[in-house]
């Protein structure tokens, strides 16, 4: 079977919301180098699946519930994740940079060591947000409450949490 067709068949899972038999394909597929750049997840729940190391560049995923699911390590470049459910999320070593996160639900999300440069988190609601050794470079945290993020080692350069 080819690489393409693979994805295309791991891809239909997702978008079908099929999360434990996505989850499975995943795990007996993990050398796969997944790339669904420019793919609408819009209103899908997708929650708690295994999305570690793909490369979701400016997709959408607005008004999606993302809840537990495993980005770890993925490139969500220019994504908009507005309006959508991301608690509980593990968001560690990805590049989220430009992405609109604005609207959110970020309960016991985890950014750490992530990139989230020049990405928007205005109106979001987040408790227990964890930021740490994340660069939030001129990220717009514009009346969010930073007591409701743990920042240790942050770069926060440009934000209104400086």
């Amino acid at each position: 079977m080819s690489d393409l067709k693979q994805d295309e068949e791991g891809l239909a899972l997702l978008l079908e919301e099929n999360v434990n038999e996505f989850n499975e394909w995943r795990l007996k597929n993990l050398t796969l180098k997944l790339d669904f750049s420019g793919t609408d997840f819009s209103n899908k729940d997708i929650s708690k699946a295994y999305l570690n190391g793909i490369t979701f560049t400016e997709c959408n995923f607005t008004n999606s519930i993302v809840v537990g699911t495993n980005f770890v390590q993925s490139n969500l470049t220019r994504t908009d994740f507005e309006s959508s459910d991301m608690s509980e999320a593990l968001i560690l070593y990805a590049t989220v940079k430009d992405s609109n996160i604005s609207k959110s639900q970020l309960s016991n999300t985890n950014f750490m060591w992530s990139d989230l440069q020049n990405s928007d988190f205005r109106q979001s609601n987040m408790y227990k947000t964890i930021f740490v050794e994340a660069n939030l470079s001129n990220a717009n945290t514009e009346g969010l409450d930073k007591n409701n993020a743990y920042l240790k080692y942050a770069k926060l350069k440009g934000t209104s949490w400086e």
